[in-house]
């Protein structure tokens, strides 16, 4: 299993400049976040660029995820919901442009009330259905996040509902480690390592990082509470061949923290394997 990173730790930055800082951490593939004055996912000459660029520092595009500036597959103004499927096929196709092979979807965002929640979820589906065709076609994976408490997709059950809905190959789960932890304990459902075997079959990608089941605080593994060791044990039972891809929230010292991310998961595999 190999590790990288996703962009949003840069996302205030142009990705370009900090490609040489990727490659001096030895950090080889990434999670592209499409943004603004970050990475212009929409313009093709800037996406041939990129590509060129990220050949010269040796680093691989594995995944991007889908625009999040407004775009809500689950919308239920029709208007609305098409320009957001337009918006994550826009990604699909700089994805494809970049030789990537996975787009993370949320199935939504937040839910005003409870009436909605049936509605939201149909319009999610119906969304789905349309990008998963595209992708289809361009032989794009679409792995689905597990989101925070009160949107679509919120539990691991929901996303593997949906998920078996389509039984499609080119759909699968992202495990959102952070997400889980927290809905896990205001659901009574099952935790990060629990539910590895309920969803092994499916689970195609991973977003890596830490809470402490009270905020979506994308911290680094080992300054919250989930179980590392034994996240790391499951995911080796049930054979994940993906990558481990940390998803952190900036801070000040993201220099730091982006060469402790190979010696971390280095010890982390390292003593799981000795232990």
């Amino acid at each position: 299993m190999e590790f990288g990173i996703s962009t949003m730790l840069l996302e205030d930055y142009q990705l370009k400049s900090k490609l040489p800082l990727l490659k001096e951490a030895e950090i080889k593939y990434i999670e592209v976040k499409p943004k603004e004055g970050h990475f212009n996912y929409y313009e093709p000459k800037y996406l041939d660029e990129m590509s060129k660029e990220f050949k010269r520092n040796g680093i691989k595009v594995i995944s991007m995820h889908m625009p999040t500036h407004g775009a809500d597959i689950s919308l239920i103004e029709e208007y609305d919901r098409i320009w957001s499927v337009r918006e994550v096929e826009k990604t699909a196709l700089a994805l494809l442009r970049l030789g990537g092979e996975i787009l993370v979807v949320h199935p939504g965002s937040e839910i005003e009330d409870k009436k909605t929640r049936k509605e939201r979820r149909k319009k999610s589906e119906e969304s789905l259905g349309e990008i998963l065709k595209f992708c289809e076609h361009w032989g794009i994976k679409i792995a689905l996040e597990n989101t925070l408490p009160g949107k679509t997709g919120d539990s691991i059950s929901e996303i593997l509902e949906i998920v078996r809905k389509f039984n499609s190959k080119n759909l699968g789960i992202c495990l959102d480690t952070g997400h889980c932890n927290i809905t896990s304990s205001l659901y009574n459902h099952s935790g990060v390592v629990e539910c590895l075997p309920e969803i092994k079959d499916y689970l195609c990608h991973l977003h890596i990082h830490d809470n402490f089941r009270k905020s979506d605080d994308h911290s680094m593994l080992f300054e919250g509470n989930l179980d590392w060791k034994g996240f790391v044990r499951g995911l080796k039972e049930i054979n994940y061949q993906g990558v481990f891809m940390f998803e952190l929230r900036k801070k000040t010292n993201n220099e730091e923290m982006l060469r402790m991310i190979k010696e971390l998961y280095l010890n982390l595999y390292q003593g799981e394997r000795n232990g």
